[in-house]
């Protein structure tokens, strides 16, 4: 591989901050404009929901061709589509003329999205190998930054110029992001010939294994599918709970999911950096799996009681996405394999993402109540607790994939 000079690299992190700052402005935009929008485009009811249902089905199809297209034309050149994709379709969004148009418009983006969240990791593991821990820490705040910026500087762009431009001006941030990748497209080149010869040389390449035989592998998709199916889960349902159980009145209510927003935002800061430690992947997953039991218990057995610190426990939980965005650096040899390694664990994590909240909802469409469905989400946080024992080992995927080739080798 050609040598990064300091200059290379400032590019790179710069290009990786300012894209993570811009794949998730589209995702927050329409929902705090919902009802201007409405007034030109019919959106209340299931409409809205409708456009809600697309990022994680959207990013789990995204996932499934990201690493063949990111392999196919260069991680900088996928970087770049993504941010082109970016501004055609937060322009169209706000130029369309009906809700189909609003939809097929939110449904492109949300791939493009998709494609940025597989190839961040990538691009860490190529461009900051040494540096993965604070690099994805920055990233990671990027991305919760451009998930909430939206919902003040979007409503406020709206009362001054209109809810249209308000949705097309998030162009711009991508635009931004586009700029360092093509200044690093002639040293994308210069690696070209060496990444040929990494790619041939790799047996997870080579012999197409499953990284479902990689321990570490699924143990990293299935921590990065519970943080998922968490989130989305309290962002749907927490203020009704809240409201059912504890008596809260809606703006009371509002602000409890607020608490539990805020109270996660510093993961994305302290964890990359505590995981970047040998030892604590494992003891952190712990920590989420025992915060998050604690909360939901909490919840249900003593919901008017201390209900502000059930919720920050609760926010505790999801943890383990920042952990890992981390370890998808950190237990991988390569930014091939990373990427590959993200393609997997963003396609199976987000597909239990969006399945988790339907399975949630129907149990209190058919009981009645929440109990059954902190039962459910309760059952699926102890999924993680076999994380606790694989990510102790500290195993690289890349040697677990290896192990399960020579395995078969000899075994012929």
């Amino acid at each position: 591989m050609p040598t990064a000079t300091r200059t290379v690299v400032v590019t790179a992190i710069t290009g990786i901050i300012i894209l993570a700052l811009g794949i998730r402005t589209g995702v927050a935009s329409i929902a705090p404009l919902a009802t201007r929008i409405d007034l030109d485009v019919a959106l209340e009811g299931f409409p809205l929901g409708a456009l809600g249902t697309i990022p994680p089905i959207a990013y789990a199809v995204a996932a499934g061709f990201s690493p063949w297209f990111a392999r196919k034309v260069g991680l900088e050149k996928a970087a770049i589509v993504v941010g082109l994709i970016g501004v055609a379709t937060h322009v169209w969004r706000g130029i369309a003329p009906g809700y189909v148009s609003l939809f097929v418009a939110t449904a492109v983006l949300m791939l493009a999205v998709g494609v940025g969240n597989v190839i961040l990791p990538g691009l860490v593991k190529l461009y900051a190998p040494n540096h993965i821990a604070g690099v994805t820490a920055a990233y990671g705040t990027a991305m919760a930054i451009s998930s909430s910026v939206p919902t003040v500087l979007g409503v406020w762009m709206a009362d001054q110029f209109g809810w249209r431009v308000s949705l097309a001006a998030w162009a711009f941030v991508s635009l931004i992001g586009v700029l360092p990748w093509l200044l690093l497209l002639p040293h994308a080149k210069a690696r070209g010939v060496a990444q040929v010869e990494l790619e041939m040389a790799m047996p997870v390449i080579r012999k197409k294994v499953s990284l479902t035989r990689s321990p570490t592998a699924l143990a990293i998709m299935v921590i990065f599918g519970v943080s998922g199916i968490s989130a989305y889960s309290w962002f749907a349902m927490l203020p009704l709970i809240l409201i059912d159980t504890a008596g809260y009145s809606e703006p009371r209510a509002a602000l409890a999911l607020g608490i539990f927003t805020i109270a996660g935002l510093p993961m994305s800061l302290i964890i990359p950096p505590l995981a970047a430690r040998r030892g604590w992947s494992s003891v952190l997953v712990g920590f989420a799996v025992f915060s998050g039991l604690v909360g939901m218990l909490g919840l249900m057995f003593l919901p008017a009681m201390a209900t502000t610190a059930w919720v920050i426990f609760l926010a505790m939980g999801p943890l383990t996405f920042p952990l890992s965005l981390t370890l998808i650096g950190m237990r991988t040899a390569n930014h091939v394999t990373a990427l590959l390694l993200s393609g997997f664990v963003n396609k199976w994590g987000y597909v239990m993402a969006a399945a988790g909240p339907l399975a949630v909802g129907f149990a209190v469409e058919v009981t009645g109540g929440w109990g059954l469905s902190l039962g459910i989400l309760m059952a699926v946080s102890l999924l993680e607790i076999p994380a606790i024992w694989i990510l102790a080992k500290e195993r690289i995927v890349d040697d677990e994939i290896e192990d399960v080739e020579l395995s078969a080798h000899m075994s012929k």
